[in-house]
């Protein structure tokens, strides 16, 4: 019978224990023994053949907000990284987006392979070739699809600026990508009326690619097809319907023409944004007024043939 109640036992250990312990590590525990390092903030090295410092560091805060946060390090990077210290030939590691994303059924929506072939159209590859990748703008470790996610459309717009202004605020990042100093963003776009006012309501992509993508274009247009024409989005059928407004609300677009200033979390677009009910209450005013300019017409006119008699 303790023969019995002994091996009971053991059979409840072996069987128990390898499950307690898969449960028990996390991806949040698997990423632990990288992040001791990484997420040191001047974890760098400098390139030796640009001379360019390149961080290593990695911000658990923002990778654990990022759309990558359910991932662990290994599901991208080679299971060789978990010995340390690393190989030197793992630096020449080459990762690439589209491996996971491409074909993956769930993935579909976000049309991917649309946005691989837009992206070999855009400005930047065609200049830069492969030097430009993915990972020029999209960072995997803090990357997050902000305007589905954010409600506030300045945040939309100051958080995908950023994505931008990193390289085109950063001359050494420019020369080494492109070999040349572009003119600073002030100078280039000095055209602009009220230039601050416009980089903190609308976002770069909104004038630099093409409306007509199913998603967030990825056409980069060179500066000579950007979008110079201010009708193109003050006006009733505005182009930021299509691009920075065209998460919100189809019914309010429908009802109120393009979205009243509540919704849009105040913005005010000139001559885009329409309120159905304040557009009812001036036509309305506009009208009792010349209604009352008529009457008051015929009665200046009826008093003064009575004074003529």
């Amino acid at each position: 019978m303790k023969f019995l109640i002994t091996a009971l036992s053991l059979f409840i250990l072996v069987s128990v224990k390898p499950a307690a312990k898969q449960n028990s590590l996390s991806t949040k525990d698997e990423n632990q023994n990288c992040l001791r390092c990484h997420s040191m903030a001047t974890l760098s090295y400098r390139d030796t053949t640009t001379g360019i410092i390149k961080s290593l560091a990695v911000s658990p805060k923002e990778f654990y907000n990022s759309n990558h946060k359910d991932l662990a390090c290994i599901d991208c990077h080679s299971k060789d990284f978990q010995t340390f210290p690393h190989n030197a030939k793992l630096k020449n590691e080459n990762l690439y987006c589209l491996n996971c994303h491409k074909d993956e059924p769930k993935f579909k929506q976000f049309h991917f392979q649309s946005i691989e072939k837009e992206f070999k159209q855009s400005v930047h590859y065609k200049k830069l070739g492969n030097k430009f990748t993915c990972f020029d703008c999209h960072d995997p470790h803090s990357f997050e699809i902000h305007a589905r996610v954010s409600k506030d459309i300045k945040e939309t717009v100051l958080y995908d600026n950023m994505i931008c202004l990193n390289c085109h605020e950063n001359n050494s990042k420019i020369k080494y990508l492109s070999g040349v100093i572009l003119p600073s963003l002030t100078t280039s776009h000095s055209w602009l009326p009220h230039m601050d006012l416009h980089w903190k309501s609308v976002r770069c992509i909104d004038c630099h690619t093409s409306p007509n993508a199913p998603g967030v274009s990825h056409i980069i247009l060179p500066k000579d097809k950007a979008v110079k024409n201010c009708v193109e989005c003050h006006s009733r059928n505005s182009l930021l319907l299509q691009t920075l407004y065209k998460f919100e609300s189809k019914q309010s677009r429908n009802k109120e023409g393009f979205l009243n200033a509540v919704i849009l979390n105040n913005s005010y677009v000139i001559g885009a944004t329409r309120n159905y009910y304040l557009n009812l209450l001036s036509f309305i005013i506009f009208g009792l007024t010349l209604i009352a300019l008529s009457v008051h017409g015929i009665l200046r006119t009826i008093a003064k043939k009575r004074k003529l008699k």
